[in-house]
């Protein structure tokens, strides 16, 4: 955005002067001057080769776009540390049509709206009643920005109407008159829609904590609102979003709430003291994919939820549509619907196993637990070398005689289900009952968890006890050293279908391995579903073990295995939702 080499839109962040970058950031301090103007180094030689390939500035059709979409240049620490994305088009238009649907279609002559966290206000695009739009963000040049935009017609607001205001810690008496109005007209008020995309940083979680010892600096312990309600709203003040809403919710009580954010104010453990701070009439909403957001790790849901404040109700059921979009999110279509609950103590899963713990007797392997939601599950799995890691942080579970029907019914219930963003962040609950007396239910989860890929029991680490069948089931060519197993599964008199089809496909595979090994002196005979993988498999140059095997018999019977485990995993999953391991 630059003609020889001076920049020629005054109101960025960063300003191009010929033999220097000038910075108009605010940096309170005494280094303020310091870094006001950034040299180059070597007079600007590697500056002008980098230039010499790019026309400079772009055409004029593209300015606004690239102004609007500048956030994609600032780094990925920075933008986390802000709590900044950029809201895609498409889901801003559809927020508006929810709102519409709520409110009624003249909403935007009844109501007031206020983004008090607006960035450079790409979610009031499409706005059409300047009068009563508000906008605040916490970076002056995002409102220069904003006001040059509005100057040229690019914007259909009011300048004295979008201001710098830093929502968590400044107080409201620095709002503009009209809207401080609003806000203590009890009437006007419930007509009030703060309308927002709040930013998502936390000030450090557990995995922060322990590498760094330490918060993540600044992010979000330092506000006003931090310190005001970390009391009453417990861990939730640690993220930014939260305390928006807890402000909001203090401050404007009986306004309405229109917000795009994570779904854990709504379901997680660590957001029950927040819930029973927070109450308020659930009205309609969306989710979409995290990943059409630019700059977001992960695949989970967004959610678009409208609230009114004013009619005080605890958070029961959160009933949403879900929304795909194609793969430019130019377009959207509804998925169906999503149910959210809110998870009280001591009601996920693992409380339940906890009354399972069995550390006096002898462990046959362990079980590696991690979070309580489909986003954890790749850390679920048997193991018989737990790492040093996971065994500080009491990640790991002892398995034994005793506990593993528990143990395999936790395994299964975990993987039986495929983890997608719809669900990535459902939770895994305190389960009712009705399991205790289903013997199929407890047969066919031990099966599952036999045969799935993330039993990663290990003949080399230690006598393996997880062999399914005695050596002459398998055909070996040497007896086993344990039959604990295979034991285990003869006092099991009934299979279904399902998992005698799951047991025999195994069967085939581990008679298939036991063929092949005759001849094969190095080769394991007691070894487990995952050492004969790696067996007939290998592994790559980083050391991953490989999706295929160049033996068609071993690729064969193990695609055979896997779809049968499919079906079993069918016949498992209405019993999880039956028994209150999950909620549809």
């Amino acid at each position: 955005m630059s003609r020889d080499n001076k920049t020629i839109i005054e109101k960025l962040n960063i300003l191009l002067r010929e033999t220097c970058y000038q910075s108009r950031v605010r940096l309170d301090g005494v280094l303020d001057d310091l870094f006001r103007n950034i040299h180059f180094r070597d007079k600007g030689e590697a500056h002008a080769k980098f230039w010499a390939k790019y026309e400079r500035p772009p055409k004029k059709e593209y300015h606004q776009h690239i102004i609007e979409r500048r956030d994609l240049l600032v780094p990925q620490n920075i933008r986390e540390r802000k709590g900044a994305f950029f809201t895609p088009q498409i889901w801003v238009e559809k927020s508006q049509e929810y709102l519409a649907q709520v409110f009624g279609e003249n909403w935007q002559e009844e109501y007031y709206v206020w983004d008090c966290c607006a960035g450079t206000c790409n979610l009031l695009a499409g706005l059409t009643n300047k009068y009563n739009v508000w906008a605040s963000t916490i970076d002056q040049p995002d409102v220069d920005i904003v006001h040059a935009n509005i100057e040229n017609n690019a914007f259909n607001l009011i300048k004295k109407h979008v201001f710098q205001f830093d929502f968590l810690n400044d107080d409201f008496s620095k709002l503009p008159k009209e809207l401080r109005n609003i806000i203590n007209d009890p009437e006007k008020q419930k007509k009030l829609i703060i309308y927002m995309n709040p930013p998502y940083a936390e000030s450090g979680s557990r995995s922060t904590m322990t590498a760094t010892g330490k918060n993540k600096s600044r992010v979000a312990t330092e506000t006003f609102v931090y310190k005001n309600f970390s009391a009453i709203a417990g861990n939730a003040t640690r993220e930014l979003f939260a305390q928006f809403f807890l402000r909001i919710y203090q401050e404007m009580p009986d306004a309405k709430l229109a917000s795009f954010g994570k779904l854990k104010y709504v379901t997680s453990q660590n957001f029950i003291k927040f819930r029973e701070f927070f109450k308020a009439k659930y009205q309609r909403g969306f989710v979409c994919s995290s990943s059409t957001f630019d700059n977001v790790k992960g695949d989970f849901p967004i959610g678009f939820l409208i609230w009114d404040m004013a009619n005080k109700k605890a958070m029961k059921r959160v009933k949403t549509d879900v929304l795909a979009g194609n793969r430019d999110v130019t377009e959207c279509w509804k998925h169906g619907k999503k149910n959210f609950y809110p998870v009280m103590k001591n009601g996920v899963m693992i409380d339940w196993l906890r009354h399972f713990y069995d550390k006096t007797s002898k462990a046959i392997g362990f079980l590696r637990v991690n979070g309580p939601d489909f986003a954890n599950n790749q850390g679920v799995f048997f193991t018989s070398c737990p790492s040093e890691n996971d065994l500080v942080k009491h990640f790991v579970i002892n398995i034994t005689e005793g506990n593993l029907n528990e143990m395999a019914i936790y395994f299964a219930v975990r993987h039986c289900i495929k983890a997608t963003w719809v669900n990535d962040r459902d939770q895994f609950l305190y389960p009712n009952d009705g399991y205790q007396k289903d013997k199929a239910f407890q047969n066919d989860c031990l099966i599952f968890s036999l045969f799935h890929s993330q039993n990663r029991i290990c003949s080399v680490d230690d006598v393996n006890h997880w062999l399914p069948f005695t050596a002459r089931e398998a055909d070996a060519k040497e007896n086993f050293q344990s039959t604990l197993m295979s034991g285990f599964l003869k006092q099991r008199k009934t299979l279904s279908a399902e998992a005698k089809a799951v047991f025999n496909a195994g069967k085939a595979l581990w008679r298939y391995y036991q063929q092949t090994i005759q001849l094969d002196d190095k080769a394991v005979v007691d070894a487990s579903l995952y050492e004969i993988r790696e067996y007939f498999k290998g592994r790559n140059d980083k050391g991953k073990m490989k999706t295929k095997s160049t033996d068609e018999r071993f690729n064969e019977l193990d695609s055979e295995l896997r779809a049968s485990l499919n079906l079993l995993a069918a016949k498992i999953q209405p019993k999880v939702f039956e028994y209150g391991f999950l909620r549809e």
